[in-house]
């Protein structure tokens, strides 16, 4: 029945969009066509009728792209972030949110947001410590970072990372608890602050060595890096932390759905 719902909400926007996309081919090969009599004014009112049209069904694929997310949503029990909690108890078949999902589309996951580089964070807090390794977190040792370094409760567990970067975690969970709270209760942190290179590398800093990444799984397991799926309630979690700034590590070229990590313009906000 809900399928059927669906459909039939997306029935009507898509009969309108072919309609338009019908009326703009016409229009178009009016134009190409033969015309002796077409005067300039003729042409400058096929133009604007033209642009309308063309503005019309952008409009209907923004409210198509509108329709399919909320159908997805829904498909999973959650309402759209910074939706208002229903009134009504959690419901309690929602399944198992450390399933594991295929990603649709991943590679688009974070739409304009942007990873913060590595010379801009370098800029900022200067080298992250003086023993950098493929491995083991080493301490770190720059006195800006250190400085700037704080270890908090964020609600379901304790972070170590920048100050504004807990800040800004601790909002994100906070909204968590309130529309999902089931989820909320199973997330646990498998790291923030990590003073190391990324993992393979020879001379890449990660983005954990400066507090401004975290790793989150449901539960006790734990979505192998690079098999292009997630864990269920990560796929939820991460709207809320695309909302917040934050870049979801299922976009990268291997696939990490458990890395949230902060974006360029978030931590430019910060320190301008």
């Amino acid at each position: 029945m809900a399928a059927a719902n669906r459909f039939a909400k997306l029935a009507a926007p898509l009969a309108l969009c072919i309609a338009v996309c019908a009326a703009i081919v016409a229009v178009i090969a009016l134009r190409q066509g033969p015309a002796p009599t077409m005067t300039a004014d003729r042409l400058d009112v096929i133009d604007l009728r033209l642009a309308a049209l063309q503005a019309r069904v952008e409009e209907m694929e923004a409210r198509l792209d509108a329709i399919e997310r909320e159908a997805s949503l829904r498909s999973m029990g959650a309402p759209a972030p910074g939706a208002a909690p229903s009134a009504s108890p959690p419901r309690s078949d929602l399944g198992d949110y450390g399933a594991l999902m295929r990603l649709v589309n991943r590679r688009n996951a974070n739409e304009a947001l942007r990873p913060v580089s590595t010379d801009r964070l370098l800029a900022v807090f200067g080298q992250p410590s003086e023993e950098l390794a493929d491995g083991d977190c080493a301490a770190p040792t720059s006195p800006r970072l250190v400085s700037a370094l704080e270890t908090r409760d964020v609600g379901p567990f304790s972070a170590q990372l920048i100050r504004p970067a807990l800040d800004s975690v601790e909002e994100i969970l906070g909204r968590v608890r309130i529309d999902h709270p089931e989820l909320f209760a199973q997330l646990v942190s498998y790291g923030g602050l990590c003073a190391r290179l990324i993992r393979g590398s020879a001379d890449m800093v990660s983005r954990h060595a400066f507090g401004v990444a975290i790793d989150i799984s449901i539960g006790d397991t734990i979505d192998e890096m690079g098999d292009g799926k997630t864990q269920r309630g990560l796929i939820l979690l991460a709207d809320y932390f695309n909302e917040a700034g934050w870049v979801w590590g299922a976009a990268f070229g291997r696939e990490d759905s458990m890395h949230f990590e902060v974006s360029e313009e978030l931590f430019d906000r910060w320190y301008p």
